[in-house]
């Protein structure tokens, strides 16, 4: 029955979507946030209804009468550029048809993303946008922090099957980035109950977390919670509430908690004597290798083999023998498998991200009191922060959230041209100044 109801609903969507690309688009990313498919068990678990949705979605560009705006700019010319280093790189990779097989979900993730920069054009598109992550994401930081408390923290809380979410790394990652979305939303949205479900959202939140046992995420949340709080008008009581918190989460982890939940606090503490942290190092040491080896090119999407160890390093398999690990690092992860150029390209759109955000706050300096285009920032920013940081110690360079945010900027910022340059050419001033273009 569950696969019926999905089926038929995707199918509506789908027709809607040929109307309206930018329903399409709210579909696309609601489907894979929530990965509905996981709670069927008929046909609907591999049927590609996400995929249909796209097509539809692209369709609707060409035939629709909707407004398109396709926003390019430095961050989707670096986009593109990276899709591009990411499939020279497969094109020789060290195994190639998996590297394909990677290359294709990738590509899917960095095209919706080019597509929503087009049917996204408008500040109440944007927003919706917007409340589409923060609400998936929102469910399962619900979700998860009810049965953390229901079961003692005694297990572990895992994202959606069959979906980018699913390993309990993945799904702290999201909901540690999602922390800020839940307080942007909490300013923009006008409903009473919503900000009250909110609220019961954010606080179940952190549970949810705290019992998916990555220690990545609890560092991420952490980062996430405490700039957050020091972007609060207050600043003091921000302070005392970062103590607070702090003083909180280290009782409960290591006193108050399961006794599964204090191990693993202390494998954080004491990570010299952890050998899941020590391994990581191994890691980096392989990866760091592999790509100095292969600087132009990498290795390719999906390298990690023991034939791979053998080759770039071979200490590895005597001191973990038979074991075969991923980067465990962001950051080493695109060196290793697209070389200088990949991981340059990609470096230096994180840092044009960061340049467009202090734009976009220069400009909110001037807008009207009203705006909550500060805020926007804000929660970008803090988002990405809980990116950089859980990111460190996991492979996410193709976390779909990252591409998500990065589209926000592209968005936020045509939206702004856009307005700016009606007002220039109507002569109207912002803020008391004669608009212009940031």
């Amino acid at each position: 029955m569950r696969d019926i109801i999905l089926l038929t609903a995707v199918a509506i969507a789908s027709l809607m979507a040929i109307r309206r690309p930018s329903f399409g688009l709210l579909t696309f990313s609601l489907l894979g946030f929530i990965a509905p498919h996981s709670y069927t068990w008929g046909f609907a678990r591999t049927f590609p209804f996400s995929q249909i949705i796209a097509v539809s979605t692209i369709l609707g560009i060409f035939l629709s009468s909707e407004k398109k705006t396709f926003f390019m700019r430095r961050e989707t010319f670096l986009l593109i550029s990276l899709w591009a280093c990411f499939g020279l790189s497969s094109l020789t990779a060290l195994y190639p048809t998996e590297a394909f097989d990677q290359f294709v979900l990738v590509s899917k993730i960095f095209l919706m993303i080019i597509v929503a920069t087009t049917v996204i054009n408008t500040e109440g598109k944007l927003n919706w946008l917007i409340r589409v992550v923060g609400y998936s994401l929102g469910f399962y930081g619900l979700k998860g922090g009810l049965f953390a408390i229901l079961s003692g923290g005694d297990l572990i809380v895992w994202g959606p099957e069959d979906s980018f979410l699913y390993a309990n790394n993945s799904i702290g990652l999201g909901l540690a980035m999602n922390i800020p979305i839940l307080l942007y939303l909490l300013k923009v949205e006008q409903s009473s109950w919503l900000r009250l479900l909110l609220r019961l959202t954010l606080f179940l939140t952190y549970p949810a977390i705290i019992c998916t046992y990555s220690r990545g995420a609890w560092l991420g949340m952490v980062i996430v919670t405490v700039a957050s709080l020091f972007k609060s008008r207050n600043k003091v009581l921000a302070v005392a509430l970062a103590v607070i918190l702090a003083v909180v989460f280290q009782l409960v982890v290591s006193q108050i908690g399961p006794e599964r939940l204090q191990y693993r606090y202390d494998t954080l503490v004491n990570y010299e004597e952890d050998a899941s942290a020590q391994s990581r190092f191994w890691n980096w040491e392989f990866c760091k290798r592999v790509g100095l080896a292969r600087p132009l090119s990498g290795a390719g999407f999906d390298f990690y083999r023991l034939e791979s160890y053998a080759n770039f390093y071979p200490e590895f398999l005597t001191r973990w023998p038979g074991k075969v690990w991923s980067c465990h690092s962001t950051w080493l992860t695109v060196f290793a498998e697209h070389g200088i150029p990949g991981a340059g390209i990609w470096l230096f759109l994180m840092m044009c991200s960061v340049i467009s955000l202090k734009q976009i706050r220069a400009y909110a300096s001037i807008a009207t009191p009203t705006s909550h285009l500060s805020d926007f920032v804000d929660m970008v920013q803090n988002s990405l922060i809980g990116y950089v940081v859980v990111g460190t110690f996991i492979d996410a360079a193709y976390f779909d959230i990252l591409y998500y945010l990065i589209g926000f900027i592209v968005i936020q910022k045509g939206i702004l041209e856009s307005e700016l340059n009606e007002a220039r050419y109507s002569g109207v001033s912002v803020g008391g100044r004669l608009a212009t273009t940031p």
